[in-house]
């Protein structure tokens, strides 16, 4: 029997390689979450919005969700440039109400900054919680205060703190950070910028220019250097410190990374699959619990992580029998 308030929601988004679609389940009131169910991977047979409506569909059904949330805008397979999908069709082929992720404007991550607050709140007493998410092209950071409300100055923060971790194919050991590279990363002017943030089309440039001049187990040294610098950098920017952070993305596979993230940000530090959490999934479960905060009329973007001027809602809803 479900807590009062609570539902059961699905969400749905296209993996990186833009080849399946990831859905997984949880069940929570918008605001905690109660339980994490399953996760299922639906290959996209085609091209287009037909096809991803289908896979997004056949990932989606079985999970038998209340309610439904597919990512947005930044969720695309690499074919399709822009997502294209019908809500009002979904939510008739599910027969339960879909919401979709809508940019208000401003930066940082909505999906993201929901989750990381409601994470955060699974364990309160282990205090401020600090989402990461790194890639080959980023590292982004969500700061997540259970103490406080979400809507709360000071509660949730998102930026993208510095570079990700190139695909090296990373070697065991050997190597070492070149501290000319490290010097031109902090000499970038996004370092000076205040959260929240994205990165520009030219950031970082004099850094990567120079990192692609290394030998490679120096450029992979230097790599995992510059993310761990760029994120120490950055604790300037979070009200408190963080007790414990979460990996996430490809990058969390890789040990050495774990390490000089566990020495330079002072706390502890997991990937998502240690904390008990899909690692794989982490974007399906946001665009799960976006839906409920949607449907509940709580807000999706905060000051704190997109810049909009108060906390406000920034989903669109498509309901059954609503089809024309």
């Amino acid at each position: 029997m479900l807590k009062a308030g609570a539902k059961r929601a699905a969400g749905a988004y296209v993996a990186a390689d833009g080849v399946a679609v990831v859905a997984a389940r949880l069940v929570s009131d918008g605001e905690t979450i109660f339980e994490i169910g399953e996760v299922a991977i639906q290959p996209i047979a085609g091209v287009g919005p037909e096809a991803l409506e289908a896979a997004i569909a056949e990932a989606l059904s079985p999970l038998a969700p209340e309610i439904a949330g597919i990512g947005g805008p930044e969720m695309a397979a690499p074919w399709a440039g822009t997502l294209e999908f019908s809500g009002p069709l979904l939510a008739e082929v599910l027969g339960c109400p879909v919401a979709a992720d809508l940019r208000l404007g401003g930066s940082g991550g909505p999906m993201s900054a929901s989750l990381a607050d409601a994470l955060a709140r699974m364990a309160p007493e282990a205090g401020p919680l600090l989402l990461l998410e790194i890639d080959s092209a980023s590292t982004r950071a969500t700061y997540a205060d259970p103490s406080l409300k979400a809507a709360n100055d000071g509660a949730l923060l998102a930026f993208e703190a510095g570079p990700g971790l190139p695909d090296f194919g990373m070697t065991p050991k050997g190597g070492s950070a070149d501290d000319k590279a490290l010097d031109l990363l902090l000499a970038d002017p996004h370092f000076l910028r205040l959260a929240p943030k994205v990165l520009g089309p030219k950031a970082f440039s004099a850094y990567l220019d120079h990192l692609r001049s290394l030998p490679h187990e120096d450029a992979e040294a230097t790599s995992l250097a510059a993310i761990a610098l760029s994120l120490v950098t950055g604790l300037d920017l979070l009200p408190k410190a963080p007790r414990r952070a979460l990996v996430l993305g490809p990058a969390r596979h890789e040990p050495r990374l774990l390490a000089a993230l566990r020495e330079g940000l002072g706390c502890d530090v997991e990937t998502a699959e240690d904390a008990g959490f899909p690692g794989a999934a982490l974007h399906a479960l946001a665009a799960a619990h976006l839906a409920i905060r949607a449907a509940s009329g709580l807000p999706t973007s905060f000051p704190g992580t997109t810049g909009v001027r108060t906390a406000v809602g920034g989903a669109s809803l498509s309901r059954p029998g609503t089809l024309a």
